[in-house]
C-alpha cells in the first residue's frame, strides 16, 4: 500500500505549485541537481510542476480509493502507530534554494532527502490527522518520533493518545536554546 501512496501523492505535492513562484536561485538549483542526478527526486518535483491536469487527476483518484480503504480501516481501529521519518529528525542547514541537496543515512545507504517524507505521505494521502510524539533522542541528540494516525475528523483522538504516549516516554524536551 505504500507504494500507490507515494505514487499518488508526489504527482499531488508537486502539482499544487505554482510555476510563477519558482524563483531564479531555486530554479537553478534544482536544474542542478538534475544534471548531477538525473534519477534523482528533482525531476519528479519540476516535472510535476508542468503536469497535465489529467494525470494530476488519475493521482486524485488513487487519493480518493487510498482514502475509501483507510476509512474501512478505521471502522475497526482508532489510530495507526508508525514513524515519522526513517531517522531521527535531520539537522537545520539553513539553505532555503537547494530542496533536493540533503541526502541522509539509513543503516549506511545514503538516501535521498525526499524520502524522508515517506511516513507522513501516508497520512497526508488519507485525509486523516497525524500528531507526532518525540519519544526519545537519537544519538545525535536529535529528536526521534512517532505519529498517530487516525480517521478524517479524528484529530481529537489522535491529540490524546500522543499526550497519554508522551506521559510514558521522553516526550518533548525543548532545545536548549529555547528553555
Amino acid at each position: 500500500m505504500a507504494t500507490n501512496h507515494r505514487k499518488a501523492f508526489q504527482p499531488l505535492l508537486f502539482g499544487a505549485g505554482d510555476r510563477t513562484g519558482l524563483a531564479p536561485a531555486s530554479s537553478a538549483a534544482t536544474l542542478a541537481r538534475i544534471v548531477q542526478h538525473p534519477r534523482g527526486d528533482a525531476s519528479p518535483a519540476l516535472l510535476g510542476t508542468f503536469q497535465s491536469h489529467y494525470h494530476w487527476l488519475q493521482a486524485h483518484m488513487v487519493r480518493n480509493e487510498i482514502r475509501q480503504r483507510w476509512f474501512e480501516f478505521f471502522q475497526d481501529f482508532d489510530i495507526v502507530l508508525m514513524p515519522v521519518t526513517p531517522t531521527a529528525a535531520p539537522a537545520h542547514h539553513n539553505k532555503l534554494i537547494d530542496w533536493f541537496g540533503r541526502p541522509f543515512e539509513v543503516d549506511g545507504v545514503r538516501r535521498p532527502y525526499w524520502d524522508q517524507v515517506k511516513w507522513s505521505a501516508i497520512a497526508n494521502i488519507s485525509g486523516g490527522p497525524a500528531t507526532t510524539i518525540p519519544v526519545r533522542k537519537g544519538r545525535s541528540g536529535l529528536p526521534i518520533g512517532l505519529q498517530a494516525m487516525g480517521p478524517s475528523g479524528g484529530d481529537l483522538t489522535t491529540i490524546e493518545f500522543a499526550a497519554l504516549l508522551g506521559r510514558e516516554v521522553d516526550g518533548f524536551v525543548p532545545p536548549p536554546a529555547f528553555v
